[in-house]
């Protein structure tokens, strides 16, 4: 337990020191006079908004983390977890819903702490600088449907999770390794049919010369599109955003509209080319084998970690676990704890999964340059969004290493221009 708990604290110590090293970084940046190649490019007079709203989320990211780890805390030493592992064991019910009753009171916890920050984000921080236009309303039918499909699609997951534990021993790893493998292509392919229309609306691209032009430049590529969608992303925000989703026949773009209001025509098929460029590079693929292998080695280590009686040793479960081994309410405890760990072990890993994230955006910019001749669209593009979303243009290094799955608008820029010359070098 002194082990678990040093984990947390050592992971909240980090995500802290980060956050306002990130925050003060900023500040300084911002407040320094920029080269004459920046200065010019650089709306400067939004600067003190971005800095005011990159520290209103800090100071907003900082109590969801001081509750996010006294809730954990409170729940590892006040003895909840054996009283609810029993409470479940003593239901009349199979082990597996006995399990699940554990998870769903666990999850509910979790939901209920973020929920004052979530409503303080939407509602305040955001609002507050002009970007949420969430109602109520949809607010309240948001959540309506988010819980829903955790229902419908959790629920089944956990449930053969636990059905799996109990039947297959030490060994359930590998069948469960197939099984969420095959449920997540089956979640990705119907998710921009069935699952997104949920809380979107989507519909096709009203600009006609727009859309032709999209579909142009993926025969280009030789990019197999199935549709391209507007969506009423204005109804909740005015961030703005586009990105593929789906594969096979029900592989579409997504644009909302207010990237459609915000970025000129050139634009928004720079900002595509780079998303196409991600899957002509093959890291879409390379992407999802990797989190396929992960997965897997993630489930065999979580095989290995409940059969250890320590674990429930920890809590107060000895009992419980010899006399029905870790099954059920019992297993449903370890997958709870595990996750615990899981998650400061993954901010000290996440520096090379960000890492390969951002070389792969370099190679997407490359591409987009040599797919769409249009040399400063992309750029322009890129500076325009991370302005209109108050984004972040000072990051510091420590933070990018950490957080950042892209690179630093600057970089990027410098990268894009070089790669423009020698285009341009080649030319002559």
């Amino acid at each position: 337990m002194a082990l678990i708990i040093s984990l947390l604290l050592i992971d909240f110590a980090l995500t802290t020191a980060l956050s306002w090293l990130n925050l003060a970084y900023l500040k300084r940046r911002a407040a320094a006079p920029l080269p004459p190649e920046w200065a010019a490019l650089l709306d400067t007079s939004r600067f003190p908004q971005m800095v005011a709203y990159r520290e209103a989320h800090t100071w907003l990211a900082q109590g969801a983390r001081i509750t996010d780890l006294a809730v954990t805390v409170g729940i590892l030493l006040s003895g909840l977890l054996p009283a609810l592992a029993r409470w479940a064991a003593a239901l009349p019910a199979a082990r597996v819903v006995q399990g699940l009753a554990v998870l769903a009171v666990l999850g509910a916890i979790s939901y209920l702490a973020g929920l004052p920050w979530g409503l303080l984000s939407d509602f305040g921080v955001e609002r507050k600088f002009g970007f949420s236009t969430i109602t109520w309303k949809t607010w309240l039918s948001d959540q309506a449907k988010s819980l829903l499909l955790a229902l419908v699609l959790g629920v089944p997951l956990a449930g053969v999770l636990l059905f799996l534990i109990e039947r297959m021993g030490e060994t359930w790893w590998l069948p469960a390794w197939g099984f969420v493998t095959l449920f997540q292509l089956l979640v990705a392919y119907i998710a921009p049919v069935v699952i997104l229309p949920l809380f979107n609306k989507f519909e096709p691209l009203q600009d006609e010369a727009l859309r032709e032009d999209i579909f142009a430049l993926a025969r280009k590529a030789g990019f197999p599109l199935g549709g391209v969608f507007q969506i009423d992303a204005s109804l909740r925000s005015t961030h703005s955003n586009a990105y593929f989703t789906g594969f096979g026949k029900n592989r579409r773009i997504a644009l909302f509209d207010t990237l459609l209001e915000q970025l000129s025509p050139s634009q928004i098929l720079a900002v595509l080319a780079h998303e196409i460029g991600h899957w002509k590079k093959r890291h879409v693929l390379k992407g999802m084998v990797g989190g396929i292998l992960l997965s897997g080695l993630g489930l065999a280590v979580v095989a290995w970690v409940l059969a250890r009686p320590w674990l429930y040793t920890v809590v107060g479960l000895e009992d419980l676990y010899r006399a029905m081994g870790p099954v059920g309410p019992v297993a449903a405890v370890g997958l709870y704890l595990f996750g615990v760990v899981a998650s400061p072990l993954g901010l000290l890993l996440s520096p090379i999964a960000n890492g390969i994230s951002r070389r792969r955006e370099y190679e997407a910019d490359a591409y987009s340059l040599e797919l769409y001749d249009h040399p400063t669209a992309l750029e322009e593009g890129l500076i325009r969004l991370t302005e209109k979303n108050l984004s972040n243009l000072f990051p510091h290094p420590l933070a990018v290493i950490f957080y950042y799955s892209h690179p630093p608008l600057l970089r990027r820029v410098e990268a894009i221009r070089r790669r423009v010359a020698a285009q341009m070098g080649e030319g002559r």
